[in-house]
């Protein structure tokens, strides 16, 4: 099996794409990106980086947030990804 020229860069989410917090990052609300996160994740898409997003969201197990809303912040960066032209 080949894996060719596929190029994977693997990301944690908390305290490098966005803002940590002690409490959780619980809302979409409470999901802010760090200062030129996103950007340099759209310039290693372009450059031909596919980017993975590992996150342990272990306030998802204790009750703090939903499902619904891991996927609504989630999809906030997606939203925010996109402009700029990039995705994970």
């Amino acid at each position: 099996m080949s894996i060719g020229s596929s190029k994977l860069i693997i990301l944690d989410r908390d305290g490098v794409i966005n803002e940590d917090r002690d409490d959780y990052v619980k809302s979409v609300e409470e999901w802010v990106p760090l200062p030129g996160s996103l950007e340099a994740i759209a310039l290693l898409n372009q450059a031909g980086y596919q980017i993975a997003i590992a996150t342990n969201q272990s306030g998802l197990a204790r009750g703090f947030f939903s499902i619904s809303d891991l996927h609504g912040m989630h999809s906030k960066m997606d939203n925010l990804l996109k402009p700029l032209g990039g995705t994970h």
